[in-house]
């Protein structure tokens, strides 16, 4: 799953029905009524024109929504929020889902992403760029204080540039290869300039994901001797760890329970804004399990579910007195990523009868129906989306002509295919069996293997220990093709839970680079469609779902801006913290009512 899962990764989809539970709850002993419900909502910073999905030259500014005074409340502001897995703590290391929702509240970006794809201002208060996009100039902001106290200058953005890009996992891939390190300098304590090695179209949306960290604490904390040279590991078992963090975001970690569960704490010190109501403590838990799930939130026990629920479990929720079912718009896409080196999937007529064969009517009619069918290498909701290839329909006849094609063909059963679904997302095992029956229908053999999700990244890792077929989400870092087409499809991020395919072509790598270096908006949407083109020629996966996000949550007593659509569809930011509002007293009388 995605986790960014995308998978989900630590990024897999759950679709589920809104149900309407006002008139039923009218007849339970404890009225919840309109009038009952939390009154006061936030909204995160509203959309501020810019030049969207291009290279931005002017600086957009900032307008701040109006706060009122908090409620005032004895009882501590908690939220507790479920995930596939406990985030990787380091923000040169983690990706997935729940990674990503704990950097991008505990650490801080130079910009912003808003709903509409803008970028906006965040730690750096403007910028400029050279005529020939090469050169930026961020100038910060003065006073921002990281959770030890110490206050964020340029040198510790500089540290956390050329640490991501050295350690070179996490985030690194939207910036390595267009980041010139010998040429990017700090100007001086609040100035610094990133020189690029050739135009970066896509630049801007890229540093969403540089998370900035407190060099000096890190400095303090490097282990000698370590695979990074004179920086030893860089600080990065010291991160992992969770002994501390080394961010200025407007959460700071407390507690790590390895496995188990992140604990957060408000910074009461933090730089930008916060709804009134905003969480107190947040619990990140490390679990997806059905029963335990529904449990927790039947007895007001979690705020917010996870994303991964089968549908019966949502369904049971919704009708739980005081909870919704957030429908969450997402630029997701849920992926049967088949192995193009590894017998049999690396001959293209095995891959060509796998998605013929597949029944893709079924698998949204009857596992995700809220799901929206996915056509090709990118999500149809990311500009430069290539809609002339149409999608792939079952044809069993087309698929079995493909198969004796194949240089197996007559001894497929020395060849059984392994198909890998994520352990904490147990729907998945239906899209698998289905697959299996499909398949074998057409004489393949093929082997289910439910494998938890961090078996999964770690067996990615290698062409010789992945399998021949994986499920898994993967979220755009980018409103446009591009950044997707990079995510999934380049040599770089071969060896990650983001590509099983195991592409490896030098010509796609050029394609990808020149069509994200070209600075003309039109001129790099046609090379999207070209590149699409070949990739969907090669067969290399099986495109299945556009994914929705759903969410249970307890909207009497919770403020949910991305329940009301209010968010930017990236990765993550439907759970930033500072913007979701707790109302303890609304729990304590759902709690007094008996539930």
């Amino acid at each position: 799953m995605h986790r960014k899962g995308i998978s989900r990764i630590t990024m897999a989809v759950i679709i589920a029905v809104i149900i309407v539970i006002a008139g039923v709850i009218a007849a339970l002993l404890y009225t919840i009524s309109p009038a009952q419900r939390p009154t006061q909502t936030v909204s995160p910073p509203p959309i501020t024109p810019t030049t969207p999905l291009a290279i931005v030259i002017t600086t957009p500014t900032l307008t701040t929504p109006a706060f009122t005074t908090p409620v005032p409340t004895t009882f501590e502001k908690l939220l507790r929020v479920s995930f596939a897995n406990v985030p990787y703590l380091d923000p040169a290391v983690g990706s997935d889902e729940a990674s990503t929702v704990y950097l991008l509240n505990v650490y801080d970006t130079l910009v912003y992403p808003l709903p509409n794809g803008s970028i906006i201002p965040h730690l750096a208060s403007k910028w400029d760029v050279s005529p020939d996009g090469l050169v930026w100039t961020f100038y910060l902001r003065q006073g921002v204080k990281f959770h030890s106290g110490r206050e964020l200058t340029a040198y510790d953005v500089d540290f956390s540039l050329k640490r991501l890009i050295t350690i070179g996992e996490g985030y690194a891939y939207l910036l390595a290869p267009y980041v010139d390190l010998n040429n990017t300098k700090v100007i001086d304590k609040y100035t610094i300039q990133i020189a690029l090695k050739k135009p970066y179209a896509l630049f801007l949306q890229a540093l969403v994901r540089l998370y900035i960290v407190d060099s000096e604490l890190v400095r303090a904390h490097i282990k000698k001797p370590g695979p990074y040279g004179e920086m030893g590991d860089y600080g990065k078992d010291w991160l992992m760890s969770g002994e501390k963090d080394a961010g200025s975001g407007p959460y700071m970690l407390v507690k790590y329970v390895r496995g188990e569960s992140v604990t957060l704490a408000r910074f009461k010190d933090y730089w930008g804004q916060v709804a009134p109501n905003a969480p107190d403590t947040v619990v990140m838990l490390g679990t997806t399990e059905p029963t335990t799930i529904r449990t927790l939130i039947a007895r007001r026990e979690l705020e917010i579910s996870d994303q991964w629920q089968p549908l019966e479990n949502y369904d049971a929720m919704s009708k739980i007195r005081g909870v919704e079912i957030a429908k969450i718009p997402t630029a997701y896409e849920f992926y049967l990523m088949i192995h193009t080196r590894k017998p049999p999937t690396d001959d293209i007529h095995v891959r060509k009868a796998l998605s013929y064969v597949f029944d893709y009517d079924t698998a949204i009619k009857d596992i995700n129906p809220y799901e929206r069918r996915a056509c090709g290498p990118v999500p149809s909701t990311l500009i430069g989306y290539n809609k002339e290839l149409g999608c792939i329909t079952r044809n069993v006849t087309l698929a079995m002509e493909e198969l004796k094609k194949s240089k197996y063909y007559g001894q497929l059963d020395k060849y059984p295919i392994e198909f890998w679904w994520i352990a904490e997302v147990p729907w998945e095992e239906r899209v698998a069996l289905l697959f299996k029956q499909n398949a074998e229908a057409i004489g393949l053999k093929v082997n289910v293997v439910k494998k938890p999700w961090l078996s999964v990244v770690e067996a990615l890792s290698k062409p010789e220990t992945s399998p021949n077929i994986v499920s898994i989400f993967v979220a755009s870092d980018f409103l446009e093709a591009g950044g997707m087409l990079a995510n999934r499809y380049h040599s770089k991020v071969a060896g990650t839970w983001q590509q099983n395919e195991w592409l490896l072509n030098s010509t796609i790598d050029r394609m990808i680079e020149d069509a994200v270096s070209t600075l003309d908006l039109q001129s790099r949407l046609e090379k999207y469609y070209e590149i699409q083109k070949i990739i969907f020629e090669m067969y290399p996966s099986i495109y299945l779902y556009e994914h929705t996000i759903l969410r249970a949550y307890q909207a009497y007593y919770v403020d949910f801006p991305a329940a009301r659509g209010n968010v930017a569809p990236l990765l993550g930011y439907d759970l930033e913290f500072r913007w979701i509002q707790v109302y303890p007293e609304k729990r304590q009388e759902l709690l007094r009512a008996g539930g």
